[in-house]
């Protein structure tokens, strides 16, 4: 059974002398992070820690640990059931890497934000470290990372296939998806006394069949590694099999990783809308672990430290996003009086000034969308390439939350402001007038993120993204709003540069359209192909997931045209701007393009 422990602690151990200050002799869980530990919902070692917790398991927190030697892994003693490893909260090539593999200059997720308290893919590194330290305690890798790498993957770092993260960690078992379930399932079994090799039927978990061992009836083979290797349509390929299959309930999938065979059995059933409630209802403290006050604490916290989690999970089918990779297509949202009650817990915070920056999600208008289908769908997403017939868009779970938090904030001595920042499907949000009536007068305080992502069709059509002709509808009924409401408010438009099958004449197009509106669009992303999404199989193979051939922007000569383009107002990109517009025989947009460089930015409204 796994032993409970009365004594709560502000943050999970970290050390030695904090096990022994609530009593523990050594830890049933150790869970390593290559980010600073944080003890907030937002920060998954910490929601995963305070989960298994809950459970009645002992859990320590090894963070940031020193590499270069196994005495950092030692220092707290062999984890009694298993390591936990993650690379934390974002894939650490993007950590690390900016999208023309310039190295970032800061680590938001360390103390500070300095630099070198990760390696390189961590979850090699530490997993190397972790078997040294205790040879016979079983690794596991979880994480967005671990995820999004659980195949076989490209790589845009290195600009290779690589086998799945499983393989090259050497780990016992890998964990996919939003893991409360499967890390639940996977501590209770290792507790009960059963070997880590026969853990084989857990929705949500990854293995090796090693020599000799079954793999599961009816799984689905894709393109081995070798076979990916020799041919990049093997990357199209193994992208359209998986993601029929990448569902609860659907096939479980086999790989050959030359060497080794990869079983990945489908994602675990998203937790419902009370076990979404127990796991946000945790006692988090919303703080950094006080090791790191020395160091000023860690950046991430700050714009997410009085932010709610309404729901998980997106059905947009964005081609090059990896959120429903990760968290999966069907919405499961919290329950209104969970989500008040944490409204209240941030307004007793002693650090609370006020503002709930944030109440939303992946999509903050997916919020109560849950899928009246009783089959299992095979379908990408729900919006693209076309709206699903079945789907209801039923906003009324969420004009009664928007309520029920206009109501809150006004009660008490004070009132809190509380904003909706993380960003909406404004295609979505057409399709109900009161939605963003009540959004604009009361939710947006200034600004509000939308994500048009690009102009021309066939590229937005290849993106997973709808016309540039509902952007523009939606602008319209946005000004109508702000107007009707007596309030200044703008969009804040998101784009994508050097996406496949963007030719430079396609950002040259859309380049014009932002000088004809005199926008200086500040939220620009250049194209990085992250695994796991359909962009990046465009991206290997060169062609869209019907085999035709696209263009694809590999070089980075073309990369920071693109991106030049996009932020044509900027001074460093002047002259690359003036030659490529006298190519094009377009030199008639200097005189407009060197006017907005010296002028004040127009905001969008």
């Amino acid at each position: 059974m796994a032993r409970k422990h009365r004594n709560a602690v502000p943050c999970l151990p970290m050390t030695r002398q904090e096990m022994r200050a609530v009593g523990w002799d050594g830890p049933d869980v150790i869970l390593v992070t290559a980010d600073a530990y944080v003890d907030h919902p937002s920060f998954g070692a910490a929601l995963i820690g305070r989960y298994l917790e809950k459970l009645g398991y002992r859990v320590a927190v090894l963070a940031q640990p020193d590499w270069k030697s196994v005495d950092a892994f030692r220092s707290l003693g062999p984890p009694r059931l298993f390591w936990g490893i993650t690379s934390g909260c974002i894939d650490s090539r993007l950590n690390d890497y900016a999208s023309m593999g310039h190295r970032r200059k800061q680590d938001v997720y360390s103390p500070g934000g300095a630099l070198g308290l990760r390696p390189g893919r961590p979850l090699l590194v530490y997993s190397a470290r972790a078997r040294e330290a205790y040879r016979d305690v079983p690794i596991i890798l979880g994480g967005l990372e671990a995820s999004l790498r659980r195949l076989v993957h490209y790589d845009y770092i290195e600009d290779n296939l690589k086998r799945s993260v499983l393989v090259d960690a050497k780990a016992d078992l890998l964990l996919h998806g939003m893991a409360e379930r499967a890390v639940a399932e996977v501590a209770r079994r290792l507790d009960a006394g059963q070997a880590i090799h026969e853990l084989t039927d857990i929705p949500g978990t990854a293995y090796i069949a090693h020599k000799g061992a079954a793999v599961p009836e009816g799984a689905v083979r894709l393109p081995s590694l070798s076979r990916q290797q020799a041919d990049t349509q093997g990357v199209m390929d193994a992208h359209r099999r998986y993601e029929a299959q990448a569902r609860p309930g659907g096939r479980p999938i086999v790989q050959e990783q030359d060497p080794g065979t990869l079983v990945v059995l489908p994602p675990a059933e998203p937790l419902n809308s009370d076990e979404l409630d127990a796991l946000y209802d945790l006692p988090f403290s919303r703080l950094w672990h006080p090791h790191y006050n020395r160091d000023g604490g860690v950046p991430a916290l700050t714009p997410v430290q009085f932010s709610i989690t309404t729901h998980r999970g997106c059905f947009g089918g964005c081609a090059f996003c990896s959120i429903s990779g990760h968290q999966g297509k069907q919405i499961r949202s919290r329950c209104l009086d969970s989500l008040l009650n944490e409204a209240e817990l941030l307004r007793r915070h002693p650090q609370f000034r006020g503002t709930i920056v944030d109440v939303g999600g992946p999509s903050a208008n997916m919020y109560g969308m849950e899928c009246p289908q009783e089959q299992p769908c095979t379908r990408s997403g729900c919006m693209s390439p076309s709206l699903c017939t079945k789907a209801a868009f039923d906003h009324k779970p969420m004009l009664e939350m928007m309520e029920a938090f206009v109501r809150w904030s006004g009660r008490g001595t004070k009132r809190t402001n509380v904003f909706i920042a993380s960003g909406i499907r404004h295609d979505l949000a057409l399709k109900n007038r009161e939605y963003l009536d009540m959004l604009v007068r009361h939710f947006v305080g200034g600004h509000l993120k939308v994500a048009p992502e690009h102009y021309c069709s066939h590229v937005l059509d290849l993106m997973g993204k709808p016309r540039f002709e509902v952007f523009e509808e939606f602008e319209q009924r946005f000004t109508e709003v702000c107007r009707r409401a007596g309030k200044e408010a703008y969009l804040v438009p998101y784009f994508i540069s050097a996406h496949p099958g963007c030719r430079p004449e396609d950002a040259l197009k859309l380049t014009e359209y932002l000088v004809s509106r005199s926008w200086r669009p500040r939220q620009v992303q250049d194209f990085v192909p992250i695994p796991l999404t359909l962009a990046t199989a465009m991206y290997v193979c060169g062609t869209d997931s019907a085999g035709h051939t696209i263009h694809v922007p590999r070089s980075r000569k073309e990369k920071r045209l693109q991106a030049a383009l996009l932020q044509y107002y900027q001074p460093k990109n002047r002259k690359l701007i003036s030659d490529v517009l006298r190519q094009q025989n377009r030199a008639e947009l200097l005189p407009k393009i060197n006017h907005l460089s010296k002028s004040s930015p127009r905001r969008t409204r």
